[in-house]
């Protein structure tokens, strides 16, 4: 599985690392929203892990653009907040995130969105090899 985090604190790197310590993740990290952006555009992610609060764009602009112009804009993706108040939450809605975190929920939700992700990964790859198979 490949993971993008893209957080302005990289100690929270360490904490989703333990996380997903048994799923042993592929994990790239960048600190700027503009450069996580851009690695999303230049190849594949099965998850974006990324801060609402990013430096030079925001984790919703990334959000936006990934949803708009990436090369997978159906990509789960995770946003981290300090605090998660109505304005989050709507903009949120409204991206189709999977999963909105406070960063102090890490360790006890981000495990289960994981999971999440590659059990809908699996289907699709299920279901892709059944409709190719059905076409021949």
């Amino acid at each position: 599985m490949k993971i993008l985090v893209v957080h302005r604190q990289k100690s929270l790197l360490k904490g989703i690392k333990w996380v997903l310590r048994e799923r042993d993740p592929y994990i790239r990290y960048f600190e700027s929203g503009l450069d996580g952006l851009l690695a999303a555009r230049m190849a594949h992610y099965d998850m974006v892990i990324c801060g609402t609060d990013l430096p030079v764009i925001t984790g919703f602009e990334m959000a936006r653009s990934m949803r708009m112009n990436s090369r997978n804009p159906d990509i789960s993706l995770v946003m981290l907040a300090d605090e998660i108040d109505h304005k989050i939450e709507r903009l949120s809605q409204a991206l189709g995130v999977t999963g909105l975190l406070m960063i102090s929920e890490i360790n006890r939700s981000l495990a289960s969105l994981v999971e999440e992700t590659l059990n809908r990964i699996k289907y699709e790859d299920k279901l892709a090899l059944v409709q190719s198979l059905s076409m021949n």
